[in-house]
C-alpha cells in the first residue's frame, strides 16, 4: 500500500507516514520495503499496524523524538525488530511503554501523567488491532470508518481493505459509485450493506482525491 492510500484509511496524513518511513538520522520508527516502481505500494501490512500505534502515540502529545528514541528501547529491550506490532503491546505494552518513555523522557512523564497516557494507547491498539496465535498483528479494523466496520486482513481482498462481514472490497464500492454512476441505495442492496456503511466508505474514500 502506498503512503498515500495507508494514510487515508488510517486517518493519517501522508506525510506523516512518509516521515516515519524515513530513514533519517537512524532508523525508521515504522518499516517499509522498496516499492516495486516510483510512487509504488511499500508498506506491508506490519507496518499498517506500526502506524496504528504510532498514531495513538502521537496523541498522548509526547514528543516525535522521543517517540523514536522509545521505539528503539523497546526494540533492544524485548529483542523484537517488529515490537509496534506484536502482542505484546497489546499485553504488556502499557508498563513496556512507560518505561521506555520515562528513560528517554522522564520531563514528558512528569508533565503530562505519562502512565495513565500510554495505557489509553494500549487500550486503543486492542481496540483496533487483532493478533494471530504467532504474537503478531493479523486484522486491523480502520478507525475512519467507524461503524462501517472496514478491516485489512492479508486473507482478504489481497491485503486491501475489505468489509469485515462480507469481505467486499471497499474499492469495489468507490469504483461503482464514481465510475458506474450506481446508486448508493442499489450498491447496498447488491451486496447487502447498509445505506450508511456505503456512504461512510465512500465518504472516507472521497478523501483521496483532496
Amino acid at each position: 500500500m502506498t503512503a498515500q492510500a495507508a494514510g487515508v484509511h488510517l486517518g493519517i496524513p501522508g506525510s506523516t507516514i512518509k516521515e516515519w518511513i524515513a530513514q533519517g538520522s537512524g532508523q525508521p520508527v515504522m518499516h517499509s520495503v522498496a516499492p516495486p516502481a516510483p510512487h509504488g505500494p511499500r508498506l506491508p501490512f506490519i507496518a499498517l499496524a506500526e502506524a496504528q500505534i504510532l498514531r495513538e502515540l502521537r496523541k498522548t502529545g509526547l514528543p516525535m523524538r522521543h517517540i523514536r528514541a522509545g521505539v528503539a528501547r523497546l526494540r533492544h529491550e524485548t529483542g523484537e525488530e517488529y515490537v509496534l506490532a506484536t502482542h505484546t503491546i497489546a499485553t504488556d505494552g502499557g508498563e513496556l511503554l512507560y518505561n521506555a518513555a520515562s528513560r528517554v523522557a522522564p520531563e514528558w512523564v512528569r508533565a503530562k501523567d505519562g502512565q495513565q497516557a500510554l495505557r489509553q494507547v494500549v487500550e486503543a491498539v486492542i481496540k483496533f488491532v487483532s493478533y494471530a496465535e504467532d504474537g503478531f498483528a493479523a486484522r486491523i479494523r480502520l478507525k475512519p470508518y467507524e461503524a462501517a466496520e472496514v478491516i485489512i486482513d492479508p486473507r482478504f481482498g489481497f491485503g486491501q481493505p475489505v468489509f469485515a462481514d462480507s469481505k467486499v472490497p471497499i474499492e469495489t464500492i468507490a469504483d461503482l459509485f464514481y465510475g458506474g454512476g450506481e446508486s448508493v441505495e442499489d450498491i447496498a442492496d447488491e451486496y447487502g450493506i447498509g445505506t450508511a456503511e456505503v456512504e461512510t466508505v465512500l465518504r472516507v474514500m472521497a478523501r483521496r482525491a483532496a
